[in-house]
C-alpha cells in the first residue's frame, strides 16, 4: 500500500468511527484518496451529507483527536496501520487491524508466541516456565494472550527472568477481567513490556474477538510455540493463523495419554508443526545464538544429595528421605531453600521435581 502523508492519524481514527469504517475498506480508502478532503469531497455519496462538506471534515477529525485524547489520558497509546510505530510484522498479515490501542511500549526485538491450555498438566506448567526463561534470557519478546494457564504462566515468567512479554488482549485495556489478570497487565507494562488490543478501552470481551485476538498473536511473532493443547480450542486456531500466516509452528510433544496433548500431536501428524524439547531450537531456528548458561548453583551435602536424586519425575517426601538417608526435619529445611531458589518445585501432595540441571557441591561444605 502506498502511504499518503496527508492522512492524519485523527483522519484515518475519525473516520473509522464516523462511519464504522475498518478492515480492507478502510485501507482501500487511504490508498485510494491522498487526504481525508478528497475522500469527503469525491468518495462520499451525497445523501450523507447533512452539512457543507467543510463541517463533516471538521467533524470526522474532532471525532479522532476526541478518541486519540481520551485513550492517551489512560496512557493507551493509538496505533493506525498506516503509522510508523504499527508492527511491520503484523502489517503483512491477512487483515491485520485497522488500529491497535497499546499500553505500553513496542519494540524492535525478535518475538515468539508460546500459548497453550488454560488447564494445564503439571507437564505443561514446567515447559511453559522452562521454554519462557530460556527464550527471555536470550533477548526473545514472548508474545501471549494473558489468558488464565499457559498465558499466565508464559508471563509471569518472563517478568521473572527480566524480559520482555507482551500481551494480547480479546477487550478493551479498560474491561480487563478477572481482577489478577488486571494485575499481571499492569506488572507487563511495569517491567517494559505492552498490552496490545484492537478494541477502544471500554469495549468487552466477547466470544468472537478471541478467535481475532490470536491471530494478532501469530502475526506479531516470527514463529509459535504450542505447549499444551486439546484437539479445539484458541490454541489450534492460532497455530492455525500462524500456519496460515506463514510463521513457524513449533509444537512440544506431550503424553499419549494426556487429552491436553492431543491437539499438539495432531499438528504433528499433519505436518503443521515442528517438534520443540529444547528452547535452544527456536533461538537456532531464528539464527540467534544461545548464551551459554553460566550460573551454577552452589549447594551443601545435603541439597546436593535431594538434587542428584530428583529428576523430572514427581518423587514424593517419604521416597526422597528413604533415599538420601537425612532426616526427615533436614531434608524439609533443605527443600524449602531450594524451592526460594527456584531450583526445585513442589507439586501437590508433597511431591518435588528438579527445575535445574546446572549445580555442584559447594568448596566450602
Amino acid at each position: 500500500m502506498k502511504t499518503r502523508s496527508l492522512w492524519g492519524k485523527e483522519d484515518i481514527i475519525g473516520l473509522s468511527l464516523y462511519h464504522s469504517i475498518h478492515g480492507p475498506r478502510l485501507r482501500a480508502i487511504i490508498s485510494t484518496y491522498d487526504s481525508l478532503d478528497t475522500f469527503c469531497r469525491i468518495g462520499l455519496s451525497k445523501p450523507l451529507f447533512h452539512d457543507s462538506i467543510s463541517d463533516i471534515i471538521a467533524e470526522i477529525r474532532d471525532i479522532g483527536h476526541r478518541h486519540i485524547a481520551s485513550h492517551e489520558e489512560q496512557g493507551i497509546i493509538i496505533s493506525t496501520f498506516d503509522s510508523k510505530e504499527y508492527p511491520q510484522n503484523l502489517l503483512h498479515i491477512e487483515y491485520p487491524p485497522s488500529l491497535l490501542y497499546i499500553k505500553g511500549k513496542l519494540n524492535e526485538e525478535i518475538a515468539i508466541g508460546i500459548v497453550g491450555t488454560r488447564s494445564p498438566t503439571p507437564y505443561g506448567q514446567r515447559a511453559a516456565d522452562y521454554f519462557a526463561e530460556i527464550l527471555s534470557h536470550n533477548r526473545v519478546c514472548i508474545v501471549s494472550g494473558l489468558a488464565p494457564g499457559i498465558d499466565t504462566i508464559v508471563h509471569k515468567s518472563v517478568i521473572k527472568n527480566n524480559g520482555l512479554t507482551y500481551a494480547v488482549i480479546a477487550s478493551g485495556h479498560q474491561q480487563i477481567s478477572p481482577r489478577n489478570t488486571r494485575d499481571l497487565s499492569e506488572e507487563i507494562i511495569e517491567s517494559g513490556g505492552a498490552i496490545i488490543s484492537e478494541y477502544s478501552m471500554n469495549v468487552k470481551a466477547k466470544p468472537p474477538f478471541f478467535p481475532r485476538r490470536n491471530r494478532i498473536i501469530s502475526g506479531l511473532s516470527t514463529s509459535v510455540l504450542i505447549v499444551e493443547s486439546g484437539k479445539k480450542g484458541g490454541s489450534m486456531i492460532t497455530a492455525q493463523f500462524a500456519f496460515d500466516q506463514n510463521r513457524d509452528v513449533f509444537v512440544i510433544p506431550g503424553s499419549i495419554f494426556s487429552p491436553m496433548s492431543e491437539g499438539n500431536h495432531h499438528l504433528l501428524l499433519k505436518d503443521k508443526g515442528m517438534i520443540a524439547t529444547n528452547p535452544n531450537e527456536l533461538l537456532l531456528h531464528a539464527k540467534r545464538e544461545p548464551k551459554k548458561q553460566t550460573d551454577i548453583h552452589e549447594c551443601n551435602v545435603e541439597e546436593h544429595a535431594i538434587l542428584q536424586y530428583l529428576g523430572s519425575e514427581p518423587k514424593h517426601i517419604d521416597e526422597i528421605v528413604a533415599y538420601v538417608m537425612i532426616s526427615r526435619s533436614k531434608i524439609m529445611s533443605s527443600l524449602l531453600t531450594l524451592q526460594c531458589r527456584s531450583i526445585i518445585k513442589q507439586l501437590p501432595g508433597m511431591n518435588f521435581i528438579r527445575l535445574r540441571n546446572e549445580f555442584t557441591l559447594s568448596k566450602k561444605t
